[in-house]
């Protein structure tokens, strides 16, 4: 089965630098296992509430069964969907990891 950008969800938001978070997200299609993931250093920015993405490095794309798999996508969806999948981290109603890494990048 293709991934998909639509199928993205947030696993985890590392800090790296100002600016710059470390963003694991899950393919989830709701099968109720892990169905691999993608890596990818983002440079972000907050602007009137906003989270924009200004730049998108792919790190590591992998299957259910760990190992790397190629992925195709559109780069400008790829960020727009980062943009929401971060907004949402931003706006959550609980605080967590996730939430601090990302205010302390652009901060």
């Amino acid at each position: 089965m293709n991934k998909t950008i639509d199928d993205l969800k947030i696993d985890q938001v590392d800090y790296i630098d100002s600016n710059v978070v470390n963003v694991f997200c899950e393919f989830d299609t709701n099968k109720g296992y892990y169905e691999g993931g993608l890596s990818a250093d983002v440079v972000v920015r907050e602007e009137e509430g906003y989270i924009l993405v200004d730049a998108v490095k792919i790190n590591l794309v992998e299957g259910e069964d760990g190992n790397e798999i190629e992925f195709t996508c559109d780069a400008k969806k790829l960020e727009s969907k980062l943009e929401t999948l971060l907004h949402d981290v931003l706006h959550s109603k609980m605080t967590n990891e996730n939430e601090r890494n990302l205010v302390e990048a652009i901060g």
